[in-house]
């Protein structure tokens, strides 16, 4: 999994994927990344579970994604024609965004948090932002950096982390390294960069992108007991590694389950038997019935506090458009419920670049272990 916008993500994040995952990845500086990670993080390093990943290996494609024609000079020496993903995301923060949230604080220091690299953008976008005011050029005698607000200083490391992650799964299902999946699954804890890579759950609140796919937002958090808050991450590493065969289990069947959902189109576009899915959910729904209790009697074991946070999965859906509002799928829709996920009746979009699977932590919000 890839969390962003942050290195370190919080501990609850931070544990999910310790029990989750193969790995968790976060975006870190060119060199010298281990000073920026705090002692949890260092200790899922240290256990081999974790990945860097740097903006350099992916930073021609998002320049080429938001270049425009050079038509004067800009601060690279250029000045660009506005394209239309740069357009894109202008339109998007002013739609996802309260505007006094988007402007620049008025004053800075060379320390302070509103200050973003450049080279980490395109020039397109950054002249873009300057432009529009919601940027502005910090000088300092080393360094040239922008002045941005904490909103959307966030949004556009959301908007990198999902570009990043689509383009590090270009051509994979499921690849795996060592026996460990190596695609990028973006993961984010925070709602309002959530909303602006996913767009609003209004139709005419969409992009205006020829290539929208619809997605539905499935709620999974019941489904997966997570470390209470006094859980240690020594304590939840060692939980892992003694109990391996009951984490992969369930992790592997709600996956089982996510990616059957999204390679389903709706019969109305000629492929699907909904019936045939509706049964092999069902032989599922015991699967994963078998994996909880096992966790839960492990949790039990190794003297564990479980408890249930909101996880949501946005699964992108393809042809089947508007497939979860149509008959066909109420019997779907049915059986998840039965599992212990709940769908979303608010529309979203894959985001930024054709991510087939996108997760939202609402830390602070807890569920009920009941189905």
């Amino acid at each position: 999994m890839l969390y962003y916008p942050l290195i370190n993500p919080p501990p609850a994040v931070l544990h999910h994927a310790i029990l989750y995952w193969d790995e968790i990845a976060t975006i870190v500086p060119e060199t010298d990344y281990e000073r920026y990670l705090h002692r949890p993080l260092r200790q899922v390093d240290d256990a081999g579970l974790y990945r860097p990943v740097t903006f350099s290996s992916h930073r021609m494609m998002i320049r080429d994604l938001f270049s425009g024609r050079p038509r004067a000079r800009g601060s690279d020496g250029n000045a660009y024609d506005k394209p239309a993903h740069t357009a894109e995301v202008l339109r998007e923060l002013r739609r996802s965004v309260p505007l006094d949230d988007l402007l620049p604080p008025r004053t800075v220091t060379d320390r302070d948090n509103s200050l973003l690299w450049p080279m980490k953008f395109s020039t397109a976008l950054v002249d873009a932002l300057v432009d529009d005011g919601l940027a502005r050029w910090h000088r300092a005698p080393e360094y040239r950096r922008l002045v941005v607000s904490p909103a959307l200083q966030t949004c556009l490391l959301g908007m990198q982390a999902e570009l990043i992650a689509a383009q590090a799964n270009v051509g994979m299902d499921e690849v795996r390294d060592q026996g460990r999946v190596r695609n990028l699954i973006p993961h984010t804890d925070r709602t309002e960069v959530w909303r602006f890579v996913h767009g609003a759950d209004r139709e005419d609140r969409y992009p205006s992108r020829s290539n929208r796919t619809d997605a539905l937002l499935l709620e999974v958090g019941r489904l997966l007991p997570s470390p209470g808050s006094n859980a240690s991450t020594d304590a939840v590493i060692a939980f892992r590694n003694r109990y391996n065969d009951e984490r992969l289990r369930l992790i592997v069947a709600l996956h089982r389950l996510i990616r059957e959902i999204h390679r389903q189109p709706a019969r109305s576009e000629g492929g699907s038997d909904v019936d045939a899915l509706t049964d092999l959910l069902l032989d599922m729904r015991l699967e994963l019935d078998q994996a909880q209790r096992d966790m839960d009697k492990a949790g039990r074991a190794a003297s564990m506090e479980w408890v249930r946070r909101s996880v949501s999965v946005m699964i992108a859906v393809g042809g089947a458009a508007a497939a979860y509002a149509s008959q066909d799928w109420e019997w779907l829709l049915g059986v998840l419920a039965g599992i212990g996920v709940n769908v979303a009746t608010n529309r979203t979009h894959e985001g930024w670049r054709d991510n087939q699977f996108s997760y939202l932590h609402r830390i602070d919000k807890a569920l009920t272990s009941g189905q």
